[in-house]
């Protein structure tokens, strides 16, 4: 079982050559555990404000990095774009955390 001091490491990652960017967030842990997710992405830019929401569960094996998701997001240069995820031990938080969108080149 899952603790909420466990040591997790997230990141994220884009997928080369998609337009608009496929965001994929990873996560990592020292042991097997399930895991559940809530991701809201969130931007804001001249066209308005857009979110996406998603959560699931996921089974994570022992330091093997597991995607939790997939998703598009097209973030212009003056957007404004935060990623929060906060991943679940049971029903306790385990861990916030937050990014910046990543950019359209």
């Amino acid at each position: 079982m899952m603790t909420p001091d466990i040591n997790l490491q997230v990141w994220l990652d884009t997928v080369a050559g998609t337009q608009p960017a496929m965001i994929v967030p990873y996560v990592q842990g020292p042991e097997n555990s399930m895991l559940h997710y809530q991701l809201t992405a969130t931007k804001q830019g001249v066209s308005g404000t857009s979110t996406i929401q998603q959560s699931g569960n996921v089974r994570l094996q022992a330091n093997t990095p597991t995607a939790l998701t997939r998703f598009s997001l097209s973030v212009g240069d003056q957007d404004k774009c935060t990623i929060k995820l906060i991943l679940y031990a049971g029903s306790q938080a385990a861990s916030h955390y937050q990014f910046d969108c990543p950019k359209a080149h």
